[in-house]
């Protein structure tokens, strides 16, 4: 408001005037009150004005859900060529595959790996676990289950057998990763680690039985990898 002196020699349309925002502000501020007060405790059957959505209501499918948009129907894409998931990127042979970098068969455990009594400790187990119902607890190839209902043929590999002294130790991760014969695959069942610690393991019970020394499942020093192919 303007002072009384000035108000006094003000012309009466222009005090009218220097007065009408704060009459607009006065009615507006009364219309939104008279608006939120009328629409407390009425019902209505629309949803509410979500004045920002953000992503609340974003469109989405389900797995095996139909999608027109696309050509084929379906919801859910085929990942590019070449695409990996998040921790699944496989590129080191030796340890994954049992392979050098020449494709050989490796005869030494991944860098990743130490050879010490909690791997070979690992191993047994593992190994009385998933090996020795069939190859035996000893590795003969006599386990329970070649002795159930008339035997197993072929029977399961005698491991201390003279043909399989030699072989490198990558050779018994891949037979267990990828199955050999009648044996099937146990690269669902069995970690990588725990397959390599199998594997020395067995070579372990080839020394243990052998009076000829077979090769050790340490790191070989360099140029020294089998190159047998199972």
């Amino acid at each position: 408001m303007l002072p009384a002196f000035v108000m006094a020699h003000t012309p009466r349309n222009a005090r009218v005037s220097s007065e009408a925002p704060t009459l607009r502000l006065g009615l507006v501020a009364v219309a939104i009150a008279a608006l939120a007060g009328g629409c407390r405790g009425t019902r209505s059957e629309d949803p509410p004005v979500h004045l920002n959505p953000n992503m609340d209501f974003q469109e989405r499918g389900e797995p095996q859900e139909e999608n027109p948009f696309f050509a084929d129907k379906r919801w859910m894409r085929k990942p590019p060529e070449g695409a990996v998931a998040v921790g699944l990127l496989k590129d080191d042979d030796h340890l994954y595959r049992g392979r050098n970098l020449d494709g050989t068969l490796a005869d030494a455990l991944p860098p990743s790996l130490k050879l010490d009594e909690k791997l070979l400790g690992r191993g047994e187990t593992r190994f009385n676990i998933y090996c020795a119902p069939c190859h035996g607890a000893s590795g003969h190839g006599n386990g329970p289950a070649t002795r159930r209902g008339g035997g197993m043929q072929p029977p399961p590999a005698d491991l201390h057998m003279k043909r399989l002294g030699p072989e490198p130790l990558g050779f018994f991760f891949h037979v267990i990763s990828n199955g050999k014969g009648k044996m099937r695959s146990y690269k669902a069942q069995i970690p990588v680690e725990d397959r390599w610690a199998i594997a020395a393991w067995v070579r372990t019970l080839q020394q243990s039985h052998s009076t000829t020394p077979v090769a050790a499942a340490a790191p070989a020093a360099a140029g020294a990898a089998k190159g047998a192919t199972p």
